[in-house]
């Protein structure tokens, strides 16, 4: 019944979809005007001057730049509206029928990327990817805006059928006057953003975004930010800079925020009034809260470190009690008692022959463990090969919990190895113990790291032992994965990171420092974040 008319007006959305990708101005560099169809767009888009002059630390065209940014965005929207006005009036899609509707959303949605629907007058919805849903978007916050026969140019939401961050742009369908239905496209905020920031290719240094009227963040090139609000941070210059924002449809204006001096120039989308953000990130500065904060990495640090080392040093005397060959079991067992009871932290000790066998172990609640061939263990294979002491990475020890050890060999007087003695502690238990006098009642959290990824010690607990770049739980937290591959390179800086509360799920932003403990070619990196701003 529709066949012509749905081809008719297919080939007309696929005319302006292919019209959009190839015009001058969507071609990064040229902040030609491109003309509004519908109205609300200006003739000439590009960016007047400001009334305070950009700073000279913008060592690039800044105002072209946002203009570029600011067309390609608006771009976007624009044709993602206009080709839903289109749908919208579409026969078939006033007839209801989605398998009539489907063809020209399929073609919307492989152009911008996003979850093209049709939604039915009681909420329920059909989507590209999953035909009818099931789900019902009657609770929205736009839904009775959009049936009582309003368009949509900009709702932030998650987006039901994929969760994704999305914002959405919508067309209420009406036949004989009556709404009866809306076409929308949930726009991934995610790869949109990658969209313009492949087009702009900003040298390092530079940044852009975009908030709506409400200050929530819309786009972001470090995906963690988009929602907050970013005047919710704590910076008071980046609360005043945000105010400023608001008030204004563009200008130029400074603000520290975690941790940098950040210079912006802004303007005003005209599309929806959202507010592009431009900027450059300047020099580091220091927070009120960093001069204590390095204090107290300093001291943690330290004490770790003296810890460590009294018990490598402890190990290495028992060796050396032992001679050059593997002394009686009553000598082995009385040195390891009297070790043991010196020192805490100390879980079990083991002597372990040429073979790799565990001869004695102490204390007696593990000697069941005796017998048992450890030639596999990465740190036995180490210390065989190199004749030298090992400290092992963290490991999930046969008993159930996340350990480390310490690895003598036992050397004859020809340089042949004879066996080892091993020491094994809890790490998460030392260093809790160790590092709560330095934090407790305060605002700064300790956590050990290897540089691989492997967390030893998180304060909140609920991160020890997990692999930061492989644990699932991690894998959304884009500025945390960036900051771990940052201490994961160097063995001392600083950076920041959005922190998700496990309990409220309410983001802040954290700065983090580090310090690194060496021993035997093993690494610890000793971190300390902190919210830099009451």
């Amino acid at each position: 019944m529709y066949t012509r008319a749905v081809a008719n007006w297919r080939t007309l959305l696929l005319t302006l979809l292919v019209s959009f990708f190839f015009t001058p101005a969507f071609c990064v560099g040229d902040i030609n005007a491109f003309s509004d169809h519908h109205g609300g767009l200006p003739a000439d888009r590009s960016v007047q001057p400001p009334s305070v002059h950009s700073p000279e630390s913008f060592d690039l065209d800044a105002r072209a730049a946002m203009g570029v940014t600011a067309s390609l965005i608006e771009q976007y929207l624009h044709h993602a509206l206009t080709s839903l006005r289109l749908i919208a009036a579409a026969p078939a899609t006033r007839s209801g029928i989605w398998p009539e509707i489907r063809p020209a959303m399929v073609t919307l949605c492989q152009a911008i990327p996003g979850a093209a629907l049709y939604i039915e007058a009681d909420g329920n919805y059909y989507s590209v990817e999953r035909g009818y849903t099931g789900l019902n978007l009657s609770d929205r916050d736009y839904f009775e805006d959009l049936f009582n026969g309003h368009e949509i140019h900009g709702s932030l939401i998650y987006s039901r059928s994929t969760g994704k961050q999305s914002v959405l742009m919508a067309v209420p369908v009406i036949d004989e006057g009556e709404v009866t239905g809306a076409v929308a496209l949930s726009i991934f905020l995610d790869d949109f953003q990658q969209l313009i920031s492949e087009s702009l290719s900003l040298p390092d240094g530079y940044l852009w975004y975009v908030i709506d009227e409400n200050a929530s963040t819309v786009l972001h090139p470090r995906r963690d930010f988009v929602f907050m609000n970013p005047a919710e941070q704590g910076s008071p210059s980046l609360r005043l800079a945000i105010e400023n924002i608001l008030a204004g449809r563009e200008g130029y204006t400074t603000y520290v925020f975690a941790g940098r001096n950040t210079c912006i120039l802004y303007t005003t989308l005209n599309f929806n009034n959202w507010r592009l953000i431009f900027g450059k990130i300047g020099e580091p500065v220091e927070d009120m809260y960093m001069p204590k904060a390095y204090d107290i990495l300093d001291r943690i640090t330290l004490t770790v470190r003296q810890q460590i080392q009294e018990m490598d040093r402890s190990l290495q005397n028992v060796v050396l009690s032992f001679g050059e060959s593997i002394p009686a079991e009553h000598i082995v067992r009385n040195t390891f008692r009297q070790l043991y009871r010196e020192n805490p932290f100390i879980v079990k000790l083991a002597l372990i022959n040429r073979q790799g066998m565990m001869m004695h172990v102490e204390p007696s609640d593990y000697v069941r463990s005796e017998g048992t061939f450890v030639a596999d263990q990465e740190s036995f294979f180490m210390i065989q090969k190199t004749n030298a002491p090992v400290m092992s990475s963290s490991y999930l020890a046969v008993e159930g919990f996340d350990a480390v050890n310490l690895t003598h060999p036992i050397i004859d007087n020809q340089g042949n190895f004879q066996g080892a003695v091993k020491l094994l502690i809890r790490p998460d238990v030392m260093i809790e113990e160790l590092v709560t006098p330095y934090v407790a009642e305060t605002i700064y959290d300790p956590w050990i790291i290897e540089p691989e990824g492997r967390i030893i010690f998180d304060k909140a607990k609920g991160g020890t032992g997990r692999m930061l770049f492989l644990d699932y739980r991690y894998e959304e937290q884009q500025t945390l994965l960036e900051l771990g591959d940052k201490i994961s390179d160097n063995q001392s800086g600083r950076g920041d990171y959005i922190f998700i509360d496990p309990q409220t799920q309410r983001r802040l932003v954290k700065m983090a420092i580090w310090d690194t403990f060496a021993l035997h070619s093993a690494e610890w990196r000793i971190i300390l974040s902190y919210p830099p701003y009451d």
